[in-house]
């Protein structure tokens, strides 16, 4: 802290020229004999009154020549009455006493920073100089108005100080960070069977601009002391609240609970009751005891273990040339929002006893439903040559094996659809030969288009709408162009759906005489398929293949006869960059069986 030199200064002038103020006279002439005499009359009696003025004031100035007027304050130190020099005095010994080191109070931590810490630096001349100007500068109102203040009460004036105001703001900010905490509600813990009281604890938020602002305020009157401005804040459940809540839980834990069902009884203790409770604030500052569902759902996992049966749906199985339907079976389920609701009126009510409700479940497909819907004939069949394939390793006939056994059993209700893909791409297959491109190359699943290629043929005969198919990029040895369907994980699938009104049952084999085998059996739907593919082009660069059908009821009437598809194949080439000659015979096109 620093004090500059004072500036006394004492005027060798009067304060007020009554001429300049009221100005001259002398060009006022009366037009009239009357109104002369009026005006003269008035002149008078201004002249009379600025005479008693300049009098007033010069009396005034020469009685407070060099002395700051009486009542004036630097804050709330008068130097009223003092000369420069004193007042300078008092404002400086003010300021070593006052302001050496600025207290910060009122918070729930009182701080304090030394006038070195933040610079601070009063000016005990310039402040005496805006001391000794009240009444003396400014207009002759402003002046006249200030005297007049002064001699019938206090004029305070503020010291000149200066501060570094971003240190102060940054040490406020890290008292609020210090300060600065959440309320903490009241709650209740509960320990095996023993409710204990978590207390409550106010919290509180430092106001930084404020009290910064009273820093100002309180070097404006020449004090040390700063006012911290903040809050407390309140939690919102106080501790008699969460004394009564551990009440109600006491009495809630005071003996377990039975509950019986079917004849059989399970015993829910008072440490499980206790672990069940939950205690949640209202907005009324009240906290409710309850339940927790999820975790009574928990501690009566015994009783769900216990009563909780899972239907068994009917299904279908092949006994020699026949579909058998596997009997459903009924299940039992707690019906729990039932019971839950059950425990929590009545737990806090003193009740130790509770009858289970238990309700029986009925499965999606029930024996007699499946008997109406389950699939009775062979509707459609198709079988591809596994022999005729450039790969012929036991590798590439048991990767066919896999896929085909993954499929075989599966049924599909009315309306289902069913992805290979779906059922394909999660098992693990040998690396055997594959077709990317065109190309013959080696990787896990080589022989799974045979297995999706002898299903959707199997499926076209049968009469289901096929979703999506894709052609190989190249002619295979095994199928007629235009009949195949390549499958590739996360990419290419094979769909259909099940369009007619009962279920459909897949089984696909390998047999040991070359072939495998695809069939779908379902309810006798009356219609004759009738499926070919011819060549559009053959070349040694490429073919063109057009494939077509036909569909009739039982009749004989014609329900669809289109081309399904047309297809391009490129040549297919082997490891060795040969080309494999294409096998363009009717044998491949075997002959269905169809119902």
């Amino acid at each position: 802290m620093s004090l500059k030199n004072p500036r006394d200064r004492v005027n060798s002038r009067t304060d007020y020229d009554v001429r300049n103020v009221f100005g001259s006279f002398s060009d006022s002439r009366p037009k009239g004999r009357k109104g002369g005499r009026r005006r003269r009359g008035i002149i008078g009696v201004v002249l009379v009154v600025c005479a008693v003025v300049a009098v007033l004031v010069a009396a005034d100035y020469w009685a407070n020549a060099g002395r700051i007027f009486q009542g004036v304050t630097v804050g709330n130190v008068s130097v009223g009455g003092e000369t420069s020099e004193e007042a300078r005095g008092m404002v400086e010994e003010r300021a070593a006493d006052e302001l050496g080191e600025i207290r910060f109070t009122g918070g729930p931590e009182e701080f304090a920073l030394s006038a070195r810490d933040i610079n601070l630096n009063v000016d005990a001349a310039g402040t005496v100089e805006r001391a000794y100007a009240v009444g003396r500068e400014g207009s002759i109102p402003k002046r006249i108005g200030e005297r007049t203040e002064a001699a019938w009460g206090t004029v305070e004036t503020s010291p000149v100080v200066d501060y570094d105001r971003e240190t102060v703001r940054s040490r406020i900010e890290n008292r609020a960070a210090r300060a600065n905490a959440q309320p903490r509600d009241a709650t209740v813990n509960v320990r095996g069977s023993e409710a204990e009281v978590v207390e409550s604890r106010e919290g509180y938020t430092l106001d930084v601009a404020d009290t910064a602002a009273n820093l100002d305020d309180a070097l404006a009157s020449m004090s040390g002391e700063v006012r911290v401005a903040g809050e407390a804040v309140e939690p919102a459940v106080l501790t008699p609240a969460a004394e009564e809540a551990a009440g109600i839980a006491e009495e809630a834990m005071s003996a377990p609970v039975t509950l019986t069902a079917d004849g059989e009884e399970w015993e829910f203790s008072r440490e499980e009751i206790g672990q069940s409770l939950s205690f949640t604030p209202r907005g009324n500052g009240e906290l409710r005891v309850g339940l927790d569902r999820e975790q009574l759902r928990e501690s009566l996992s015994d009783v769900y273990d216990d009563l909780t049966v899972e239907p068994v749906e009917a299904g279908f199985e092949i006994r020699g040339d026949k579909v058998a339907v596997t009997k459903s079976r009924t299940g039992t389920d707690i019906e729990e929002e039932e019971l839950l609701d059950a425990l929590e009126a009545g737990l806090f009510d003193g009740k130790r006893e509770y009858e289970v409700p238990v309700v029986t479940t009925e499965p999606e497909l029930t024996t007699a439903q499946a008997e109406k819907l389950k699939p009775t004939e062979l509707i459609g069949t198709y079988r591809t040559d596994y022999t005729l394939s450039s790969d012929k390793s036991p590798e590439r006939v048991d990767n066919l094996d896999i896929a085909s056994k993954a499929i075989s059993g599966k049924f599909l209700a009315p309306g289902e659809v069913f992805s290979v893909n779906e059922i394909l791409s999660p098992l693990e297959y040998n690396e055997t030969k594959v077709i990317i491109e065109g190309k013959e190359e080696k990787a896990d699943g080589g022989g799974l288009c045979q297995v999706s290629s002898t299903l959707y043929n199997a499926v076209n005969y049968a009469g289901l709408d096929v979703v999506e198919r894709h052609p190989h990029d190249a002619q295979l040895p095994y199928i007629r162009p235009g009949l195949d369907a390549t499958v590739w994980f996360g990419s290419l699938d094979m769909k259909f759906e099940n369009t007619t009104d009962g279920y459909i049952f897949l089984r696909e084999y390998v047999a040991d005489d070359g072939y495998i085998y695809a069939e779908v059996w379902g309810k006798p739907t009356g219609k004759k398929v009738e499926m070919d593919s011819e060549p559009l082009y053959l070349g040694a660069d490429y073919s063109q293949w057009e494939t077509y059908q036909k569909v009739t009821d039982e009749d004989g009437k014609v329900i669809f006869d289109e081309v399904l598809h047309k297809d391009t194949y490129m040549p297919l080439i082997d490891e060795k960059g040969k080309t494999i000659a294409p096998n363009n015979s009717e044998e491949l096109n075997i002959a269905p069986v169809n119902y």
